[in-house]
């Protein structure tokens, strides 16, 4: 873990940096205090393993022998057990309320039965794992 100290020690380009257990955020003033007058950046980086313990390792061999080696450094984004979480809650969070107007009713576009019953089992799966809710319009 980097020295908490180092970073502070940098007053000119950190503002805030908060560690919560293994993750560090840090949202920066600007780089050049007084020569760029920009807006302030923010961003949260995270120190944790590349893979979950929870991953198989049989599943993990595969995923290293049929990725290319040159996109090794982005096999976490092919892990199903991260696939399965949600990404923190942050203070960019935000969802729109519509209150007293309510959604047009019909169809978007028409599907088949097939599709129809295809796009009701991802729906439901998803209202499941709480990735996606229903309206409050």
């Amino acid at each position: 873990m980097p020295s908490q100290s180092l970073l502070q020690s940098r007053d000119e380009v950190f503002k805030e940096i908060k560690y919560v257990g293994e993750d560090v955020a840090i949202s920066s003033l600007h780089v050049f205090k007084g020569y760029m007058d920009l807006p302030p950046l923010f961003f949260h980086a995270s120190m944790e393993e590349q893979w979950d313990e929870e991953e198989e390792p049989e599943e993990i061999e595969t995923v290293f022998k049929l990725v290319p080696p040159a996109y090794h450094q982005y096999l976490d984004l092919f892990s199903k057990v991260k696939a399965e979480k949600l990404p923190p809650y942050c203070t960019c969070d935000h969802h729109i309320e519509l209150k007293g107007l309510l959604p047009p009713v019909g169809v978007i576009y028409s599907l088949s039965n097939q599709e129809s019953e295809t796009l009701q089992a991802y729906i439901s799966e998803n209202v499941e794992k709480g990735f996606i809710r229903p309206s409050c319009s």
